[in-house]
This record gives C-alpha cells, sequence and structure tokens, in this order.
C-alpha cells in the first residue's frame, strides 16, 4: 500500500519516516520540512511551525511519544504542532535517549544534555553521523570511517576508510554499518570489520527496529539475518528505493525517493 505525501501534488523524495503514536505517521520529504498523517486521513499535513527556513531533515526519533527533527539548522523538538530549538544549533545526524540523558550526533562531536543545557561528550574534531552506546564501547561513525572507544581503558581504536560511515546498528553481537558509497560494514569477530559491495545495489543506512536490523537500498528493503556465522540479507519489498523504515506489530512503513512513504503488512 502505497501512502503518498503530496502537499502541492508531487510525490516528494524522503529522507526519514517515523510512526508517532498509534494515529499517526510523520515523515520528511528532503528539503520540503515535515509532514504528518492522522490514522484515519488520506492527506498529509505539513507542520513546519517554528522550522527555520531552508532546514534540511537529516533524520527523525520519537522518544516517549514525543517527536525530534535532527537538521542542519539544529536539533528540534515539537510541542503540540510547533517546533521548537532544543539550544543545540550545530547540524545534528542523529538523537537518541538513554534514561534522562540525550546524546546527539553532530557536525562537531557527540554531545550529550541532562536537562537543557548541552555539553561536548567526545570528538569536536570529527562529525559524527551515528552512533553506539554500548555496555562496553561507544561507536562512533564518522566522516573518517568509525571511531570506537573502549570505555573500560578509554582507549580509542580508529577504522579509517575513504568514506564516511553514516548508520549503524548491532545484530546478534555484530556492528553493521552503511557508508556514504552504498557499501556495508560487518563485524568479523576477530576485532576488524569486513567491507562488502553489493552488486550494483547501494546501501542508503541501516535501521534497528525492536529486535530487527533492516537495510534500506536503491534495490529495497532487506532485512539482516544470518546462515551459520554469515550474515545475509532477505528481501522485504523490491523495485523501490528505500532510504528508511520504521514500524509497529502490524506493518512496515519505507521512507522512499520516487515512491512516497509507502506502507507493508508483516508476513
Amino acid at each position: 500500500m502505497q501512502i503518498s505525501a503530496n502537499p502541492g501534488g508531487l510525490v516528494f523524495h524522503f529522507s526519514s519516516v517515523k510512526r508517532f503514536s498509534s494515529e499517526a505517521i510523520v515523515a520528511a520529504p528532503l528539503g520540503q520540512g515535515i509532514v504528518h498523517k492522522p490514522e484515519m486521513s488520506s492527506e498529509w499535513i505539513e507542520i513546519n511551525q517554528g522550522l527555520p527556513d531552508q532546514t534540511h531533515i537529516n533524520r527523525l526519533q520519537v522518544y516517549d511519544d514525543e517527536l525530534y527533527a535532527c537538521s542542519n539548522k539544529g536539533l528540534y523538538h515539537c510541542c503540540e504542532g510547533e517546533w521548537h530549538s532544543t539550544e543545540l544549533a550545530v547540524s545534528c545526524y542523529q538523537y537518541k535517549e538513554f534514561g534522562e540523558v540525550g546524546l546527539a550526533g553532530t557536525s562537531c562531536g557527540l554531545w550529550y544534555t541532562e536537562g537543557t543545557e548541552w555539553h561536548l561528550m567526545m570528538r569536536s574534531d570529527i562529525i559524527v553521523y551515528d552512533f553506539l552506546y554500548l555496555p562496553q564501547y561507544v561507536v562512533l561513525g564518522t566522516n573518517e570511517g568509525l571511531a570506537i572507544l573502549d570505555r573500560m581503558t578509554s582507549s580509542w581504536m580508529n577504522y579509517r576508510y575513504d568514506s564516511a560511515v553514516t548508520s549503524l546498528a548491532v545484530y546478534h553481537g555484530r556492528i553493521i554499518g552503511a557508508t556514504e558509497h552504498g557499501d556495508l560494514l560487518v563485524g568479523n569477530l576477530k576485532g576488524g570489520f569486513d567491507r562488502f559491495k553489493m552488486g550494483s545495489t547501494f546501501v542508503f543506512s541501516v535501521v534497528s527496529r525492536n529486535n530487527e536490523v533492516f537495510a534500506c537500498t536503491d534495490r529495497g528493503l532487506y532485512r539482516i539475518s544470518r546462515i551459520g556465522n554469515r550474515i545475509s540479507l532477505m528481501a522485504l519489498k523490491i523495485g523501490c528505493q528505500v532510504t528508511d523504515v520504521d514500524s509497529d506489530e502490524r506493518y512496515l512503513y519505507l521512507a522512499t525517493l520516487f515512491e512516497g512513504v509507502q506502507r507493508l503488512e508483516r508476513l
């Protein structure tokens, strides 16, 4: 089922989609701000009030029914249909919450907040596109590749590639990543990473939802699985360029480049 966003009659390129509460879907058309669609409505409604002009949305996030937008103008929080700055004014690419602490990947490192004030946490010298905050490690996907902090020894491991690592996930104890050139990175359980070019397929992102990890590609949506010790990809929806995915108990919600926002019923 396709649920195209069409303010002005156009189908936009989408960068992000989120299931927002049980009553609405929120999506970010590239360069067009943010739109939302109530469950019982067939129309998308723009919700851009409070966002500066020429705001580009990198990711949407939802925590405890609170909606956040990571953008080139900083991190914004939506309250009663209006966007408010969180006072993090640098370009933001990822936001996650861990209890009362919020972490943000930005154009100048990883930042944290426990209230209204933001503080630099680590690595102001690099762009952090995505991150994992694990019991022993902090893993950063950066403009240089991967930077991994061992929290026990406070030592860094740096894996430099010829492209940025733009998204990260964990699957059965392995770190999975996607690069800006569409390659898939997979932890090899030997202290390093293997880099795979999947033919002509371009991996836009890897996305973790509950206990599943998905690969969003220009050929469609895949679920990451394994055969023995090998990582494999199982096709869920092919024939469209999928950039992001969210889910609930019944459906997967796909942001695509040319076919709007699509809803795929779980099997």
